[in-house]
């Protein structure tokens, strides 16, 4: 294929010089763009609202991000609590990604002049299942039994199939709750079956109802609220924190992010239990990087032989003017860093007895040693339907 476009470039050199100066070009536009920059600094500052404002927006010059900045501003627009805003966004970025899933082959061809910057993004395996998985927590919100089952059955089938990508326990679990909550019992009880055979840390989940344990000793409170467990109303509460690892500070795949950060919740004084992290979005990432270091080694190295080819072409007819494409075309060689970058770091659940008029509750953040980091309390969004209330909170 590449001989019959080296023998072109002999015969139009200046033409395709041109060409290279404006895939330069285009490659300068192709990063993370400065309005969604601006979005994560302010939802992390805890203004929504102007992070918002960041990308009401969306540029049509901007097709290469549009998937990246709706994943973005969806998740703004959730921690507003515009849970249909949010899930619109969220349904455009999975249909959008959807087609991109069979992508040109010009854009395919450009990856290998440029870089990876100009192929458009859409997420990596583990962002696209998380997409589902923090859609359905619009439609618990606004109790749509029903579309947050359409989301766990779209998790489910993310998750088939993995080609060697890393497992998610916590979007599992999402599924499994889904399918509980809109009264799809068996469904429910295989997924949580599922559980079984990825699930770290000695965390344990019943099969028949979804409750929580660990291996090791729970407190007396919590014994004494296991028991009674089946017999009162629950709360399951997704619960957030931390951030994934950010474009600009990049991340060592040898460096241990494995932390295992809970939350404890209370209505009042009264402790309810407590909450277990079931992943962790960097090592999710750091797993998946690993997966595609072996192809993007067999792409780069194509890359290089194309180019240098291409150069090689053009030296023959002109030394100087080969050289000074080699200089351009190597000039552009950049990794796509491009992330979702407003996803928390740990994913955790909680599934406690509470009470039946149950309206709001606290939660205590605390680090993997139990100190308190902070806490929250939560009055929405919180569902009901017959004895499950649900709910989730982020500490940005």
């Amino acid at each position: 294929m590449w001989n019959f476009v080296i023998s072109r470039l002999e015969v139009r050199i200046v033409v395709h010089i041109g060409i290279i100066i404006i895939l330069l070009a285009t490659v300068s536009g192709c990063s993370t763009p400065a309005g969604v920059m601006a979005a994560r600094r302010n939802f992390y500052m805890g203004n929504l609202e102007r992070a918002d404002a960041c990308l009401t927006n969306l540029p049509p010059d901007e097709a290469n991000n549009k998937v990246l900045m709706l994943m973005e501003r969806g998740m703004i627009r959730q921690a507003r609590g515009d849970y249909t805003a949010s899930a619109m966004d969220w349904e455009k970025a999975i249909n959008i990604a959807k087609q991109l899933d069979y992508y040109s082959l010009s854009k395919g061809s450009a990856s290998y002049l440029a870089n990876d910057n100009v192929m458009t993004f859409y997420g990596a395996p583990y962002e696209r299942t998380l997409l589902h998985t923090f859609n359905a927590y619009n439609y618990l919100a606004m109790s749509k039994w029903d579309d947050a089952a359409v989301e766990a059955r779209n998790i489910v089938k993310r998750l088939q199939d993995l080609n060697g990508f890393p497992d998610d326990p916590f979007s599992r679990y999402v599924a499994a709750f889904c399918f509980e909550i809109d009264g799809d019992s068996e469904a429910a009880r295989f997924e949580y079956k599922r559980l079984a055979g990825i699930l770290k840390n000695g965390i344990t989940v019943d099969e028949q109802n979804g409750n929580i344990s660990m291996s090791v000793p729970l407190k007396t409170e919590e014994q004494s609220a296991k028991k009674s467990q089946a017999k009162q109303p629950e709360l399951v509460c997704f619960i957030f924190s931390g951030r994934v690892p950010s474009e600009q500070s990049g991340f060592d795949p040898n460096r241990i992010w494995i932390t295992d950060p809970y939350s404890e919740i209370y209505t009042g004084n009264k402790y309810l239990g407590r909450s277990y992290t079931f992943a962790n979005t960097g090592i999710l990432l750091v797993d998946t990087e690993r997966r595609l270091a072996a192809l993007k080694i067999t792409k780069e190295v194509t890359r290089i032989v194309v180019k240098e080819a291409i150069a090689e072409a053009i030296s023959r007819k002109n030394e100087l003017l080969g050289e000074l494409t080699r200089i351009l075309l190597f000039s552009i060689e950049a990794p796509d860093l491009r992330r979702w970058e407003t996803l928390p770091l740990s994913l955790q659940v909680a599934r406690v007895p509470c009470p039946a008029d149950l309206k709001e509750f606290r939660v205590v953040f605390k680090d993997n040693n139990g100190r308190v980091l902070t806490e929250k309390l939560v009055s929405k969004p919180v569902s009901r339907r017959g004895n499950i209330f649900v709910s989730f909170c982020r500490d940005l």
